[in-house]
């Protein structure tokens, strides 16, 4: 396989980007050059930066875009900086991120002919339809009917996924799910009490962590910790610190979050069964939690619920206060059943779940490129 010099774009600051870094790091070790290109948001970030040996370029929010009053009206904006940086970048494929990235790549490969592979982590106009306008969702479904069937390559996230884009693109693809690294070596108990279940993630008010403060908060010798930021931020931060039993701990790096994953006893990932970007996802926290051997607390009926049920690695419970608050005594009263249930986790993640598997695939699809 010749290698490639790989250009990734993704509209997020990079860092934080487990996936994306994930997979820089797999072809980065096959022997390809990749570099990533992606939009600090913030503006805070510096411009140009490098991790594991690959450099991070930066488009910064700053100047007459910061003006502008939300990301809807910025998007075009960082498509066309994003599109004269990466003009200046040497690359030979270049790989988006999601559908709004997917502009950028199209323009690319229409300018220089080169490949293109768009990487589908969700289907886009799920994920932000109950935040935006019925027009902007409606663009955004449009936009990737016409720019998906011009990617030489797909990678889809999760089965679900590659149904819908494989629909959309005209065209097969290829799954790489977004398993975690799996570390050599036996399951490891979790330790003595308090039983503690941890979400670390998006702060949503779709992924039930307001709820779960209130459950937690009338469990005394139940604790509940919580990382993330986006929307809930403020909010969660300020109900945390009213709670001796809750604690916020707010943006979590990377390589804390594993850490703090297997010093809890299970993990929270309760999503909102009504809404469609729900019905076709696979939240990471659920192989986090395989891969630290804690079981996982999911809403039953959707997809990661028939996964967690599959493999016996956690309890599906109905989208309630009440789910949640019985399944917390459940595990917290067995610690037998708990134990069983991390075990099987672990035992999967070895099994088939984990990141080793999925990026070779990853690194196949870049052969055939070669």
């Amino acid at each position: 396989m010749s290698p490639v010099r790989i250009l990734m774009i993704v509209s997020n600051d990079v860092i934080h980007d487990g996936r994306v870094l994930k997979e820089g790091r797999a072809l980065h070790a096959a022997g390809h050059e990749v570099a990533f290109l992606g939009w600090d948001r913030s503006g805070r970030l510096p411009a140009r930066a490098e991790w594991e040996g690959m450099p991070i370029h930066r488009v910064r929010t700053d100047g007459a875009m910061r003006l502008l009053p939300n990301d809807v009206f910025r998007n075009p904006v960082w498509w066309r900086r994003a599109y004269r940086l990466a003009r200046t970048l040497p690359w030979d494929v270049v790989h988006c991120h999601d559908l709004d990235t997917l502009p950028v790549g199209v323009r690319l490969k229409r300018r220089t002919s080169r490949p293109l592979v768009y990487d589908c982590h969700e289907v886009f106009g799920y994920m932000i339809e109950e935040d935006v306008p019925s027009f902007v969702t409606g663009y955004a479904f449009r936009m990737e009917r016409r720019l998906a069937p011009q990617a030489d390559r797909i990678i889809a996230v999760n089965p679900a996924v590659q149904t819908y884009v494989e629909a959309v693109a005209g065209r097969s693809s290829v799954v790489v799910s977004n398993c975690e690294e799996v570390t050599p070596g036996p399951y490891v108990p979790p330790g003595g009490p308090p039983f503690t279940v941890t979400y670390i993630g998006t702060l949503h008010k779709s992924r039930f962590v307001l709820e779960a403060i209130d459950v937690v908060a009338s469990m005394p010798d139940v604790r509940l910790v919580l990382g993330g930021s986006k929307a809930l931020a403020d909010t969660v931060r300020e109900r945390c610190a009213r709670q001796a039993n809750t604690t916020f701990l707010g943006e979590v790096p990377r390589d804390r979050v594993m850490p703090l994953t297997r010093a809890g006893h299970a993990v929270l990932s309760m999503f909102d069964p009504a809404l469609r970007i729900n019905r076709v996802g696979f939240p990471n926290k659920i192989y986090e939690a395989m891969a630290a051997g804690r079981p996982s607390l999911v809403t039953k009926g959707l997809p990661m619920a028939a996964l967690v049920e599959a493999n016996e690695c956690g309890l599906a419970v109905p989208y309630t206060r009440e789910g949640l608050r019985d399944a917390l005594v459940r595990l917290r009263d067995e610690p037998g059943l708990a134990d069983r249930l991390g075990r099987n986790g672990r035992e999967a993640a070895v099994r088939e779940f984990n990141w080793a598997a999925e990026s070779r695939k990853l690194v196949a699809l870049y052969g055939e490129l070669g």
